[in-house]
């Protein structure tokens, strides 16, 4: 009996094969069966068998390429549905096609009864999804709750067991930048060998000091264009952190075609390489940008979403996309960062918090546009530990899933700022402009972040205020003014 059970394991596609062309057949035969008032006229009986052979010649085909046959029978749940039933649907159009443009007019087929082709996709889905899912069906339902619950309480926990392997090689995409290198240093403390694929937009300064560590290694390449490196890059990686994007509203204004290449086009790509090539766990950096202009409520994930950027829009397109990729092969983890400050080797000053910062110290004054508009914030070295709690975290727990990245008590409004930079340094002029350019206001709330990952943000605002400050008074940043600052520089 084992060896049969074994054998069935082993051939399940050709077990399988042979059930559906069973019942293909059987799906055709009580089509013309329901048709008939359960009498079949002899007349018919040539028709009968000309849609079977059809029927099993179009189905098969078209059940392998759309992946059928690669269904787990294990595992196969409800989001498994609507690929069969996809399958069935395409079958019976082509089936249908084939009658009533080739055929029909044949005088062999003169009066074909086309109601078969609407009962033959219902019965022939009832029979693929039935077999397919009766595993599951035997044990919740016909073994009764106690075996069940004990059947797929060792199920989940083999699922488990195949899901789960420690992560230890990590692929960064844009690890040269803000957030990336500042993890790749806190990865590499931990002992993870980690990988850094990034087309060093604005130099590699910010990673030169990585290059003789020995459980480093960095990739040159752009993801729009450079599946090779990619297919390198990927080899041996237990986890891909996503942060390569072009980042902020002015950068993707000012380039919108490069935007949805490198933000949307590239981030499926990079995905379906991944996916292909067996790497569960996706990390992918999106923003809270993309609740955009709230009404003033508190917003969870769950909240609507409305953005007022091409940035967000591009983000909400590649979520969407990899959400929809999620299955037992790829499981990607969507977050969404609050707007981040804090010092990093690759710095920026066209974040709000850090260009206040800059300007307060440099010019004694700054302006504060509109003010009434709500901000999350998070320091950059949180993010970083965000991520790293996500990497430790049992993947089957997360799955598919998007978190906001911040702290509910690190909610401001943006004339809050400007209060906190005029309490650090109180000789700055604070001007306050009624009219905001940008219009974003969101108050968002990160009990499902705290809850998951157990994740409290170890900085404030102030406190970035003040390392910013003091790095500024050590003259660590001779022209905080210099290009290579800003993903965007602005004028004058």
């Amino acid at each position: 009996m084992k060896k049969i059970k074994d054998s069935l394991k082993k051939h399940k596609t050709i077990v399988f094969l042979l059930i559906d062309i069973i019942f293909i057949a059987l799906a055709v035969y009580l089509s013309f069966l329901l048709r008939f008032d359960g009498h079949i006229p002899i007349e018919r009986i040539l028709h009968l068998k000309f849609t079977i052979i059809a029927a099993l010649v179009i189905t098969l085909p078209i059940f392998y390429f759309q992946k059928i046959y690669f269904l787990s029978w294990t595992y196969i749940s409800l989001d498994d549905i609507p690929t069969i039933l996809k399958a069935v649907i395409l079958s019976t159009i082509v089936l249908g096609t084939l009658f009533f443009l080739t055929v029909r007019d044949l005088p062999l087929f003169n009066g074909y009864p086309r109601s078969i082709l609407f009962l033959y996709p219902i019965l022939l889905f009832i029979f693929v999804c039935g077999i397919r899912m009766s595993k599951r069906i035997y044990w919740q339902l016909i073994r009764g709750n106690l075996s069940s619950e004990k059947k797929w309480a060792s199920l989940i926990s083999e699922e488990k067991r195949t899901l789960e392997t420690a992560v230890k090689t990590v692929l960064i995409t844009g690890g040269a930048g803000y957030i990336g290198s500042i993890l790749a240093r806190k990865l590499l403390d931990q002992g993870h060998k980690v990988k850094i694929i990034d087309k060093l937009l604005f130099g590699d300064e910010s990673i030169r000091e990585l290059y003789k560590k020995e459980n480093f290694e960095f990739i040159e390449a752009d993801l729009q264009n450079s599946n090779g490196k990619i297919l390198e890059a990927v080899k041996g990686v237990d986890a891909v952190i996503h942060l390569a994007a072009i980042v902020g509203d002015p950068a993707c204004a000012s380039q919108p075609e490069i935007t949805i290449k490198t933000n949307y086009l590239a981030t499926v790509n990079l995905a379906r390489i991944c996916k292909e090539n067996g790497i569960k766990r996706f990390i992918f950096a999106s923003t809270c940008s993309n609740y955009g202009a709230g009404d003033g409520e508190k917003l969870t994930e769950l909240s609507r979403l409305n953005p007022v950027s091409l940035y967000a829009e591009s983000k909400i397109y590649a979520e969407k996309k990899l959400l929809k990729m999620t299955d037992k092969n790829f499981m990607p983890i969507i977050f969404r960062f609050s707007t981040i400050y804090g010092l990093s080797p690759r710095m920026r000053f066209d974040l709000v918090v850090n260009l206040l910062t800059m300007k307060a110290y440099s010019e004694k004054k700054i302006m504060i546009f509109g003010g009434d508009q709500w901000r999350p914030f998070i320091h950059v070295a949180d993010i970083s530990h965000a991520i790293i709690s996500c990497l430790k975290t049992p993947i089957y727990k997360i799955k598919g899933q998007i978190f906001n990245i911040g702290s509910s008590k690190e909610n401001y409004l943006i004339s809050d700022l400007g209060k906190i930079i005029k309490e650090i340094m109180p000789e700055t002029e604070v001007n306050y402009i009624e009219s905001a350019v940008d219009k974003r206001t969101y108050n968002v709330l990160f009990k499902k972040l705290e809850k998951t990952f157990n994740f409290k943000p170890t900085k404030t605002v102030k406190a970035g205020v003040l390392e910013i400050l003091e790095a500024l008074k050590n003259n660590q940043f001779p022209n905080p003014k210099d290009p290579k600052y800003y993903n965007y520089h602005p004028q004058g």
